[in-house]
This record gives structure tokens, C-alpha cells and sequence, in this order.
């Protein structure tokens, strides 16, 4: 290995051992933290800027990092928003799927290099894979996060909650108020229908929680 290689390993390491700051700022998102920390599956709706990705994806790898999952499993359902239609995307699966985690990864290159992040997911670590692929695969030892859950079917809804096995945590994110498909959707659904069973928590978030830009909560209460 090159002098230039082993700077570059070296830093790599430094920046995947830099600490990851989690802070609940409002109760809503302390409740959240408690859910994921007590449940095996938790479910969490809320409006844009309210902290559920951010806190649902870095509270994953601050865990795959410590040792507590071999696995972090991440996935949104690749629909366009309001119709938009983008047409066929080109290369392999990773390819075509990584414009719909751009959200995601924006998260972890806080606290992770675009090297080690491409590692990761070539050694299968960190698993970009599409709801369409999930079906067959088990999460054991695993950390898995569905984003955009509001553009999912009951369907697809079921079968990734069903993939849960072994040391393994789901967690389920959507905007109720953002969903791009007519029907009854996958995470209305299941917010409703699972309420009432152990090990599954159910988290609000409402605009009060919104740490973004303050005025998305202004645009949030127009459009309500």
C-alpha cells in the first residue's frame, strides 16, 4: 500500500469514529428515541424538517458503528413526486437506485467518507436495496429503515415489516400529508391497524417539531 493510500485509509477511519450527535429537541422526537431504543419496530409520521430520517438513519449507524448490527438496510419506495416521471434510469441496481437516497446518504456523509460509505455497501454493510427485492430476504442482525413509507401499498407495506428476524429493528418513516399514490397507502395503514401490538411503537410528529428553516412550518400550516 502507497504512502498516499494509508493517509487516505487513515483518515477514512478517523471520520467513521467521529461521535454522532443525537439530540432530541422537542418531547415528540425524545419519544421517538425511546421507541427506537425499546421497540422492534417503530413507526413514525411526521412533516418535512421534523427530524425522523435524520434521527431514524444516524441513530442506525451510530449502532452499526458500536457493533450492535452487522447490517444497516436502507430503502424508499422509487416513486417521482406529484407524477413526475423521470423515465428509465440507467446502469446497475445501486445506480439506479441512488437518486432516491440522496436524502439518506446526505446523513451519513456527516459522519462517514464517500469512500467508506462506497466500502460499505460493496462489502453488502450498507444495503441500498429496492422494496421490489426485498421479498425472500430476512433482516437478521440488521437495522433497516423505510423511508417514504407514505408511497407505499398495504402490500409492500407487510412484506417489508415481515422481513424482521434475529437482533433486527425496523424503523418506518413517512408524511402522511405527501403521499404520491391514490390509494389507501402502506403507512396510513399500518399506523392504524398495528397500534394496539407489543414491541411496536407508534410516534406523531406535527410541525412544532420541525427544526428545519422556520418557515416550512408557516408553508406546513397553509397547506393543512
Amino acid at each position: 500500500m502507497s504512502r498516499k493510500n494509508k493517509k487516505q485509509k487513515k483518515t477514512s477511519t478517523k471520520i467513521n469514529k467521529k461521535k454522532i450527535s443525537l439530540t432530541a429537541k422537542t418531547e415528540n422526537q425524545k419519544n421517538l428515541l425511546k421507541s427506537i431504543c425499546y421497540n422492534k419496530i417503530t413507526i413514525c409520521y411526521g412533516p418535512p424538517g421534523s427530524g425522523k430520517t435524520r434521527i431514524s438513519v444516524l441513530n442506525g449507524f451510530r449502532d452499526f458503528l458500536k457493533g450492535r448490527y452487522s447490517k444497516l438496510i436502507f430503502t424508499r419506495p422509487c416513486v417521482e413526486a406529484e407524477g413526475e416521471r423521470l423515465g428509465h434510469l440507467p446502469g446497475g441496481l445501486n445506480e439506479k437506485i441512488s437518486p432516491y437516497m440522496i436524502p439518506i446518504f446526505d446523513f451519513l456523509f456527516e459522519y462517514c467518507s464517500v469512500t467508506d460509505l462506497e466500502e460499505y455497501i460493496n462489502n453488502n454493510k450498507i444495503m441500498t436495496l429496492p422494496l421490489a427485492y426485498h421479498r425472500g430476504v430476512n433482516f437478521v442482525d440488521s437495522f433497516a429503515v423505510l423511508d417514504e413509507a407514505q408511497n407505499t401499498t398495504i402490500g409492500q407495506m407487510k412484506m417489508f415489516l415481515t422481513r424482521l428476524d434475529k437482533n433486527s429493528k425496523i424503523i418506518v418513516n413517512g408524511d402522511l400529508g405527501q403521499s404520491d399514490i391514490k390509494e389507501r397507502n402502506g403507512l396510513v395503514d399500518a399506523a392504524d391497524r398495528l397500534k394496539d401490538i407489543n414491541n411496536i411503537g407508534i410516534i406523531q410528529l406535527n410541525e412544532d417539531d420541525i427544526m428545519r428553516d422556520p418557515l416550512i412550518k408557516e408553508i406546513e400550516c397553509k397547506y393543512n
